[in-house]
């Protein structure tokens, strides 16, 4: 009978060290950008502007955005600016998840919503709902 209360002991143990160490916090954490990460690196963003429901992509632009320093780089409007190509100064910086823009397609703030190594995804309001994926060309 001892050894049965010593075993369902040791089990009861183990079952809460376990359950205590398979937490989530990981994944309840925000992503957040810093400006050495962008660093001299080149990216392609497609910029998709939504409807008033934010549910039907009304325009899309490309462009291609260069950050250079730590607060400035290129942009070079693509297909859907309604413009000719052209390579515009681009002033930036970050603080945690906001990055803000000063120029180009990408003007005003926008959140990170997403962050991977090669993949970058911001949302905005202008008035409504913008989404811009940047994906890392080098």
């Amino acid at each position: 009978m001892n050894y049965q209360l010593k075993l369902w002991s040791m089990i009861l143990l183990l079952s809460i060290g376990l359950l205590a160490s398979c937490s989530d916090d990981d994944n309840d954490s925000d992503p957040t950008l810093t400006a050495s990460e962008l660093l001299q690196t080149t990216w392609n963003a497609c910029v998709c502007d939504y409807d008033a429901d934010g549910k039907e992509v009304v325009h899309e632009e490309y462009l291609i955005v260069e950050f250079l320093t730590e607060t400035q780089g290129k942009s070079i409007n693509g297909e859907g600016s309604g413009d000719p190509s052209a390579v515009w100064d681009l002033y930036y910086y970050i603080d945690g998840r906001i990055i803000t823009f000063e120029s180009s397609a990408l003007v005003g703030n926008w959140t990170v919503i997403e962050k991977s190594k090669n993949s970058i995804v911001l949302q905005s309001y202008r008035p409504e709902k913008s989404v811009a994926i940047l994906t890392k060309l080098y």
